[in-house]
């Protein structure tokens, strides 16, 4: 079957109800130079480890630079750069399998260090689907991004209210009318620069126009110092997650709010049997320091 007659297929079942039409991921044109003064530069990060825990290695750095407007309209894309890394130790089955990385794919390879830290200079935002695995990983080899502000994709975005199931890339992707070979960095990257252009089902914002808002707005992380450990279940079930202290964070459980929230999250903290022990601490985050390896 040629591509005009896939087309014609693909049009009739787009106009029938019971069907649903998913395209294969196009990689987006670079932009047309001279961009204008009003034009952004964001830059989407994905890095793929030799494990999930938080010493794990990477093995594999993929960067998409982008133009924007303000608004949050993609213009097109700026650049890419990719980079393998051989870890100190084999990289485990299940995460070839997962990523498709072998031992053999990254023998001899080192990070680009220089070339990685000059393309991500000056950006004016970086974006990960899960920000808080790769910030904290790629700023120990590239300090440029600790100076940078970051934005979640995942987390940062209201998926629910907007009538979205899941977080997960893929099925992002799904609901909005395309399929990509995931877990390898470029691919990953390009698929959600897609994501980001697209509107949300109910708000009709971009993706990007709502992750954009949501970075501005600082917020803050409240801390349950001294918890007794009979009340894990309450703050765990209310949204808390556990710090284990390894990189520098206080060792406690902890959850982000909103600014005007923290009264309310600190009188749950307050009603809770046996507080006298607890010591709340209150630290602001913004988009400089959410997600860092060196904040909260």
């Amino acid at each position: 079957m040629d591509s005009f007659e896939a087309e014609l297929h693909a049009a009739a079942l787009r106009s029938a109800k019971d069907f649903r039409v998913l395209r294969k991921l196009v990689r987006r044109n670079y932009c047309e130079r001279p961009l204008g003064p009003w034009a952004k530069t964001g830059l989407i990060v994905d890095v793929e480890t030799n494990g999930l825990e938080a010493w794990a290695e990477i093995i594999e750095i993929g960067l998409v630079k982008f133009a924007y407007t303000p608004a949050g309209v993609i213009l097109g894309t700026l650049g890419q750069r990719q980079s393998f890394n051989e870890p100190s130790k084999p990289i485990p089955p299940a995460i070839t399998r997962m990523t498709g990385i072998s031992d053999e794919v990254v023998r001899g390879h080192r990070l680009d260090i220089p070339s990685l830290q000059a393309f991500s200079e000056d950006v004016d935002i970086v974006i990960a689907h899960n920000a808080g695995f790769d910030r904290r990983h790629i700023e120990r080899v590239l300090p440029v991004f600790e100076c940078l502000p970051w934005a979640c994709s995942q987390t940062q975005v209201r998926w629910a209210e907007e009538g979205v199931e899941s977080t997960k890339l893929a099925y992002l992707a799904y609901r909005f009318g395309f399929f990509f070979d995931g877990h390898r960095s470029l691919d990953d990257t390009y698929a959600l620069l897609e994501i980001l252009d697209q509107p949300l089902p109910r708000s009709g914002h971009t993706v990007l126009a709502e992750l954009l808002e949501a970075a501005s707005r600082p917020s803050r992380r409240v801390y349950a110092l001294n918890l007794p450990f009979n009340l894990k279940d309450e703050v765990r079930a209310r949204g808390y997650r556990w710090s284990t202290g390894d990189d520098g964070r206080p060792r406690a459980w902890h959850r982000d709010v909103e600014v005007d929230s923290v009264d309310e999250e600190l009188a749950f903290l307050d009603s809770l049997q046996d507080h006298d022990a607890i010591e709340p601490l209150v630290l602001e985050l913004d988009a400089f320091v959410r997600f860092s390896n060196r904040h909260g």
